[in-house]
């Protein structure tokens, strides 16, 4: 099995927590998946986090009122075609990141750059960062 082949497990899961730690380098999303009736639980970890980029261009930009959230995909490239750049003090220094991980909340998106990646317990190294 190919690491999407797991990442689709996800589709349309509902978030029951998630954690971003910054100091120690992981995103942890904690998720029930319902399929066909039955439900069940997973967890998809983010190791070694570079960086991570979230954009909300939906409305309502507030944070939601209920209590559902919904991981409704997540997308491994392994090429990291998506890349950012930050510029700093006029353009004269500048870091970039070539995101390797597309999750979609809702219509909200994050950006993950993260050398491994654990679902449900199986490690997946993705490899060294450029």
């Amino acid at each position: 099995m190919q690491l999407q082949d797991y990442l689709n497990r996800f589709w349309a899961s509902k978030i029951d927590n998630h954690i971003i730690d910054l100091f120690n380098h992981y995103i942890l999303f904690e998720v029930v998946a319902l399929n066909h009736g039955t439900s069940s639980s997973h967890y998809l970890k983010f190791h070694q986090v570079k960086s991570f980029y979230y954009t909300n261009d939906q409305l309502p930009i507030m944070p939601e009122e209920d209590d559902y959230l919904e991981l409704s995909s997540v997308v491994f490239e392994q090429e990291k075609s998506n890349k950012i750049e930050l510029r700093f003090n006029g353009g004269e220094n500048y870091r970039s990141s070539s995101m390797n991980f597309i999750l979609e909340i809702w219509g909200r998106e994050m950006l993950v750059e993260s050398s491994s990646i654990e679902v449900d317990g199986m490690l997946f190294d993705i490899g060294d960062f450029e």
